[in-house]
């Protein structure tokens, strides 16, 4: 007969009150600072795209791609201190889409010039 092992501590991700502990409030830190930087470097690189060092083909798809990846990492970040209020088969559609999806624009952009 198979056993499971006993459960010593309780899961942290148990779909209650948010965890505003240390780990959950810099996650939330992280997810503001670095949604904020890269805005200000999307503006910097739009507003000088006539730059011979910036003039690309698609500078609009390459911008969707990495708000289309910002999006995910940010859903990441905020997925502990929300302290599971995704359901199971939302992370799996979060995952299965903006992830994959962020890098085919991206790839696409140079292959075929879009």
């Amino acid at each position: 007969m198979l056993r499971m092992a006993p459960i010593l501590i309780p899961r942290a991700l148990d779909g209650g009150a948010p965890n505003v502990d240390a780990s959950g409030i810099f996650y939330v830190v992280v997810a503001i600072v670095y949604t904020l930087i890269l805005a200000a470097e999307l503006y910097l690189f739009y507003s000088r795209r006539s730059a011979f060092c910036i003039r690309i083909r698609g500078l609009q798809t390459v911008m969707t791609s990495v708000a289309m990846l910002h999006v995910y990492l940010v859903l990441v970040l905020l997925v502990y201190p929300l302290n599971g209020r995704f359901a199971c088969g939302a992370e799996f559609w979060i995952m299965s889409i903006f992830l994959p999806s962020g890098m085919a624009i991206f790839q696409g952009n140079f292959h075929f010039g879009i």
